[in-house]
């Protein structure tokens, strides 16, 4: 088992139309975000204004949600999703999607590439979760938390608005022992 913290002076910051993106973690490590060239993408974004519109990812599924504020999503000619802190929105990337938000918006996207297997849940304190063989897994949430790994005496403690990212070579238990906000919890299948 391989495990990193990437933290907030770690990240990429680039500015777009509608406000500023942290990438918090793209993989593999070296892939090139702009050459769309990476199999999954961990970002975080903050808006200046209250509507926006997505990038077009074709060939890419996205996760999204608000970890504050309210973000409402229309993906055009299909439905729309009102979403409040904490809410997931699954959807392709090659939707024409618009958004409206409030300021104080800040959410959290997981784009994975097309034919992977991967999903993203919220998990919360004392919450038991197996950690699985041949899988990349972050874990983030906007408050320190800590977690105890099957196997290992010491227990991971990750600050606030930080990346822990573990590449799990065997099935394990994972339990987070103490956090006052939830946690995203990322899963990428290593093929």
């Amino acid at each position: 088992m391989r495990e990193f913290i990437f933290k907030k002076e770690d990240f990429k910051v680039t500015k777009w139309a509608g406000g500023e993106t942290n990438q918090l973690a793209i993989y593999p490590y070296d892939a090139d975000f702009s050459e769309r060239d990476f199999l999954w993408r961990v970002s975080s974004a903050t808006f200046t204004s209250t509507s926006s519109e997505f990038s077009n990812f074709n060939g890419f599924q996205r996760y999204i949600l608000p970890l504050k504020g309210k973000l409402n999503l229309y993906h055009e000619k299909l439905y729309e999703r009102k979403l409040s802190e904490f809410e997931v929105e699954y959807f392709d990337g090659s939707w024409k999607t618009l958004s409206k938000n409030t300021l104080d918006c800040m959410d959290y996207n997981f784009i994975v590439k097309n034919g992977n297997t991967a999903k993203l849940q919220i998990i919360g304190e004392k919450e038991e979760y197996i950690l699985k063989s041949s899988y990349v897994m972050t874990l983030f949430s906007l408050n320190n938390f800590e977690i105890e790994i099957e196997g290992f005496d010491e227990t991971r403690k990750v600050d606030g608005s930080s990346l822990f990212v573990i590449e799990n070579d065997k099935e394990r238990k994972a339990k987070i022992t103490k956090v006052t906000s939830p946690v995203i919890l990322t899963e990428f299948y290593i093929k």
